[in-house]
């Protein structure tokens, strides 16, 4: 799954079935690394160009998985699979994601 940056107010959660990747893309020609901070604004956090730090509760509160019982324990599942790796910080409750650059 990732979030797709389309504009600097549109992020969509894509491919939100594929628990086997994550990842922010930016897909918004000529952006800039502030450009994507307010994009992703109350969703992620991004240290650098290359991570970004996905907020667990925005993730799970996006419209079209809110209501989705099965897709909620998926993401908890991919999620506890990810903790060993230094993927989740548990005092942010943040999911550790790499940004692409596709613009």
């Amino acid at each position: 799954m990732f979030l797709n940056i389309l504009a600097a107010t549109d992020v969509k959660l894509e491919d939100a079935g594929n628990f086997r990747a994550f990842k922010v893309v930016v897909a918004m020609p000529n952006a800039d690394l502030e450009m994507v901070r307010g994009a992703l604004s109350g969703v992620a956090a991004l240290p650098d160009r290359d991570t970004a730090w996905v907020s667990e509760r925005a993730l799970r509160a996006l419209p079209q998985v809110a209501h989705d019982a099965a897709w909620q324990e998926a993401l908890t599942a991919m999620i506890a699979k990810a903790r060993p790796h230094g993927w989740v910080d548990d005092a942010a409750k943040a999911i550790k994601a790499h940004v692409e650059w596709n613009a």
